[in-house]
């Protein structure tokens, strides 16, 4: 007998028919979410494929079974230089793009990913467009079904050359850094906070210094600074000097870990980030104490020259000063001699003009007058008297010249015009020579040792003319300008070598009497063609 049909309000029947219910709303539900999902689908993909298109970065997916690349983005062409196709009908393609010194690290990823890993590598690939070649982080992932077995792979490409790039020159500039620090162990270079605490210590500051980094980082500036120099605050005011200046001399004696001193030449810098924003300061220095004694001793030698050099310099003048008043007393002393040379030759001379020219112009009258009483008796007496009559009267006019020669006509005024007039009339009176004087304009000379001593050059040079250079003209120049009185004598006589010049005593006797009275004497020879002898007073 077939089993009763349950009543409705049998309990058993009850929850039999709730069943039913309840699957028929879950089915229902079910049917409405993947309604909603399917409709929401092509939005979603939609967005991705927006997304994926417009970014730089390259997307890819990649079926895991058969290995055949789904999707890779359009980003792919600009990165790696070539066409998606090309990829997209094989994917070994890839390995081929990857360079040799990387592919077996990048080719690797694909069996990490299969068996369940997320893998990043870095490689470099060299682009065929150009040949350029550019570094890839490749960031993959494994995609699960429901099942959860892995369906496929997928990951992002992006192209990191520039940071790979801007790396590298950090590394290369960090390492040029450190050997520029390593490699200066005589420099000490540390680095301080805003706060004056030092951040960083190389290892030529241990060297110079003493500390090590690890005794020396996060220690006070202060640390090297000579006790005197802290109580002065002559960090802080570096600082200060640098905030406002960007850089502030540090030249002195610092303080080592054992308590001895080291001459610092150095600087203190300002350090700023690329905003303008104080970052800290940089303390560069070098052991300079040796090279700073050298200089203090060298100093010390200049000081201790300099005092000899005054010293010596106070005897020199007092040796000069005595040497001086010598040589006044000298040239005083050479200009009585000359004086009293001239008073006697002038007492010669009056001496001839006055007494033995008189006596010899008596003695000629007398023979003179003997004779002419003489005349008729003793005819050949009376001529042996006019004879001697006629000697002694031309032995007379020897003398007068012998006078007039040591005692020229007054020199006052225009005297010196005169006796040289009178100098070159009478050095005309000699055979073969002619003589001439030119005085342009009228010459006043005061000073009667000027003008004495002026004669008697002018008188020796027209002597060593005749007598020497054996001249047969000769002319004597006396004149005055603003700036100086001149006199010269030149002459058309046979000359001589320019270096005998000063060797004849004429020629010295000429310098002396131009030094006695401030004058200078000069002397142009040429052989065969004559002598010029130039006195220039200054200012008379």
């Amino acid at each position: 007998m077939p089993e009763p049909t349950a009543k409705p309000n049998h309990p058993a029947a009850t929850d039999a028919t709730s069943r039913n219910t309840g699957d028929e709303a879950g089915n229902r539900m079910n049917d409405e979410i993947r309604s909603t999902t399917e409709a929401a689908l092509p939005a979603s993909e939609e967005r991705f494929r927006q997304f994926a298109e417009n970014t730089t970065d390259v997307f890819w997916i990649l079926n895991a079974d058969t290995r055949q690349l789904e999707y890779i983005n359009p980003a792919y062409e600009e990165m790696f230089g070539e066409a998606r196709e090309l990829i997209l009908r094989d994917v070994d393609r890839w390995r081929e793009l990857i360079h040799p010194d990387d592919r077996e690290e990048g080719t690797d990823m694909l069996a990490r990913l299969r068996a369940g890993e997320n893998v990043t590598v870095v490689y470099r690939i060299v682009r065929p467009s150009d040949g350029k070649i550019r570094w890839i982080r490749d960031s993959g992932f494994p995609i699960r079904d429901r099942q959860g077995e892995i369906s496929r792979v997928a990951g992002v490409l992006q192209d990191i050359t520039a940071d790979k790039e801007q790396s590298e020159a950090l590394a290369e500039s960090e390492e040029r850094f450190r050997l520029l620090i390593e490699g200066a162990p005589d420099h000490a270079m540390f680095l301080l906070d805003p706060g004056n605490q030092i951040i960083y210590w190389s290892t030529g500051a241990e060297r110079v210094f003493g500390w090590s980094a690890d005794e020396a980082l996060g220690r006070n500036g202060e640390l090297i600074f000579t006790p005197e120099d802290r109580a002065r605050e002559q960090e802080e005011k570096e600082m200060q000097i640098a905030l406002r200046e960007g850089v502030a001399s540090d030249r002195r004696w610092h303080l080592r870990k054992d308590g001895s001193r080291v001459w610092i030449d150095g600087i203190m810098r300002r350090l700023d980030d690329a905003n303008g924003n104080l970052r800290g300061f940089a303390k560069i220095g070098r052991d300079a104490t040796e090279l700073h004694q050298a200089e203090e001793q060298l100093q010390q030698s200049h000081r201790d020259l300099e005092t000899r050099v005054l010293e010596r310099t106070a005897q020199l003048t007092a040796l000069n000063e005595q040497l001086q008043a010598e040589m006044k007393g000298r040239m005083e002393l050479e200009h009585e001699i000359l004086l009293i040379s001239e008073r006697e030759r002038r007492r010669i001379g009056q001496d001839l003009h006055d007494s033995l020219c008189q006596e010899l112009a008596a003695a000629s009258l007398f023979l003179q007058t003997a004779a002419h009483k003489m005349g008729k008796k003793n005819p050949a007496g009376s001529k042996a008297l006019e004879d001697a009559a006629r000697i002694v009267n031309d032995n007379v006019g020897l003398a007068r010249d012998l006078a007039r020669g040591l005692h020229p006509v007054e020199l006052t005024s225009q005297g010196l015009a005169n006796a040289l007039r009178e100098l070159a009339f009478r050095t005309s009176q000699l055979r073969s020579v002619t003589c001439h004087f030119e005085c342009p304009r009228q010459v006043r000379i005061r000073d009667e040792v000027i003008a004495l001593n002026l004669y008697r050059i002018a008188q020796e040079a027209v002597t060593n003319a005749v007598k020497n250079g054996k001249a047969t003209e000769i002319r004597m120049k006396l004149l005055r300008n603003r700036k100086a009185l001149s006199l010269s004598i030149r002459d058309n006589g046979k000359g001589f070598a320019v270096s005998k010049i000063g060797s004849g005593m004429g020629l010295h006797i000429m310098k002396y009497r131009a030094d006695v009275i401030g004058a200078e004497v000069t002397i142009d020879s040429v052989p065969g063609k004559g002598t010029t002898v130039t006195c220039c007073l200054p200012g008379k």
